[in-house]
């Protein structure tokens, strides 16, 4: 289905067109799944698939269940099968009519300017006869040339520099409609008017006539056609970010790098589209004014060991957040190490720049809950840094609004304590951060994911330091009263396994300052 015009009789013609494929998908036993169908009809519609979702709830034309499939209401069987159609048309224009206003009072742009390019001219019955053409000093009347088609050629080619505009010594003088060729004023370049003429393509003119047209006069080939600009790749968000091509993806959405254009500075744009795919039947408002309330936590802690949050505006239609640009993840460098971990002087860094930039978090409440090597990136110069803080809680139960809990994706799992997939009355603390800040340092010394009976990290790797074995133990208890209640009761064992202070003491960070890996 191409797209049409946003207009309310084609945004009405798409509604219908998505309530129609679930009625046909019903008959025929496919699946009506919320994502299944969304990824399948989003391309076909104008606006974004959720808006129509929304509308469709909303209004009562489809119910979805816990499994988030969805199928018409009696009421959707009905407009389906061509009923109600003045009632649906009037909701969709109260349901759309931001959009459709904003769509009908924006002018259209000629490509390549920022002016509203010329719209073109009216009818031919409907111009003004001859004697009302007056002519000014920048409209000069001319016959038209002897063959009718070639009057709109002519008048495109007016444009071009160095041209004779003065009609052949065949044309007739006598002429049946009037028509304008315009010289456009020298101070005003952008202001042709066209009288009497065909529509035609929208300003600029073109240099040359269309592949149509039957025409014996080549273009003058002495002419000079400067260079189209060249159209940048990006796309523009906000007139304040490029987005260009994507650098990762998740279950929530999509990774791209960016460049904030007022400073020319690259950054990492988050795309969060596909959370909704995962919670179109809950309050949309309240899964973004959680995502708002994460990122505005993140933002405010600054510090070394932390992805910096540069902007958020979870109000897009696809809502999004601005973050440094980052080198990689500690999952990339798990995998380079094809199972053997990473080497233990960098893992034992990377664990102390996760330790601080927890504890900084923590100092502030913020706490992570959704450690994994994915959200563990480095920078340039190879230094660690904790990025996605409370993103977990966007997507956690609240049987006070419905709000059952998922699970997106399934990597961060076993990183995860106890408490954080069994939630009590009591609330999580820092104690979970501890918990899976000890699987991943077991995971950087050996390359493996700890079970219940696996080997201490020095027997599984002779050059990891035996004293950290019993602060992996330790870190990882089931039970959150026998492991480190805090990164700080952590930490001062971490020291004490290094008595000869090869990392400094207790509150010195040790950061890389390496050339920057290319």
């Amino acid at each position: 289905m191409p797209k049409a015009a946003i207009n309310r009789d084609a945004v009405s013609g798409e509604a219908l067109f998505i309530l129609r494929n679930l009625r046909e998908n019903g008959r025929l036993g496919r699946s009506n799944k919320l994502a299944d169908v969304k990824a399948a009809l989003e391309p076909s519609v104008s606006l974004e698939f959720d808006n129509y979702f929304f509308f469709l709830r909303k209004f009562h034309y489809i119910a979805m269940d816990r499994e988030a499939q969805l199928k018409l209401t009696e009421q959707g069987e009905r407009v389906a099968g061509g009923e109600l159609g003045d009632k649906f048309s009037t909701e969709v224009g109260e349901f759309f009519a931001e959009q459709l206003a904003s769509a009908e009072d924006e002018p259209p742009v000629a490509q390549g300017t920022e002016e509203p390019m010329q719209l073109p001219p009216p009818p031919p019955e409907l111009l003004l006869d001859e004697a009302e053409v007056v002519p000014t000093a920048a409209t000069q009347i001319a016959p038209p040339p002897s063959p009718p088609s070639m009057a709109p050629m002519r008048a495109a080619r007016s444009a071009m520099p160095a041209l004779d505009l003065t009609p052949p010594p065949s044309a007739p003088a006598a002429v049946a409609s009037p028509v304008a060729l315009i010289t456009p004023a020298i101070a005003e370049p952008r202001r042709e008017t066209s009288i009497g003429l065909a529509p035609a393509a929208p300003a600029p003119l073109p240099l040359a006539p269309p592949a149509s047209s039957a025409s014996s006069m080549p273009p003058p080939a002495a002419t000079p056609v400067a260079a189209a600009p060249v159209a940048s790749k990006g796309t523009e968000l906000d007139l304040r970010y490029q987005k260009f091509d994507p650098i990762g993806t998740g279950p929530l959405g999509t990774v791209f790098k960016g460049r904030f254009t007022a400073l020319g500075l690259d950054i990492c744009l988050k795309e969060l589209k596909d959370i909704f795919g995962y919670f179109s039947f809950l309050q949309r408002g309240e899964v973004l004014k959680r995502l708002k309330k994460e990122l505005c936590a993140q933002a405010q802690v600054r510090h070394p060991g932390i992805v910096q949050v540069v902007d958020q505006n979870v109000e897009a239609s696809r809502p999004y957040f601005v973050l440094e640009l980052m080198n990689g993840s500690l999952k990339e460098r798990l995998e380079a190490g094809g199972g053997s971990g990473v080497p233990v002087p960098f893992a034992l860094r990377t664990f102390l720049q996760m330790a601080y930039g927890l504890r900084a978090a923590h100092a502030t409440g913020l706490t992570h809950h959704n450690l994994k090597p994915e959200n563990v990136l480095f920078d340039a110069y190879g230094n660690a840094k904790l990025a996605d803080f409370g993103l977990g809680r966007v997507v956690e139960v609240d049987s006070t609004k419905g709000m059952p809990q998922v699970f997106v994706g399934t990597g961060g799992m076993p990183y995860m304590a106890p408490e954080l997939m069994h939630r009590g009355a009591k609330e999580p603390g820092p104690a979970a951060d501890v918990y899976g800040l000890g699987i991943l340092l077991y995971e950087m010394l050996t390359g493996q994911i700890p079970g219940r009976r696996s080997a201490l990290p020095s027997e599984v790797n002779a050059e990891a330091p035996s004293g950290l074995d019993q602060l992996f133990d330790k870190a990882t208890q089931d039970k959150r009263e026998q492991r480190y209640p805090d990164v700080d009761a952590m930490l001062e064992d971490f020291y004490k396994a290094f008595p000869d202070k090869e990392f400094l003491v207790r509150g010195d960070l040790v950061l890389s300052s390496d050339a920057p890996q290319s």
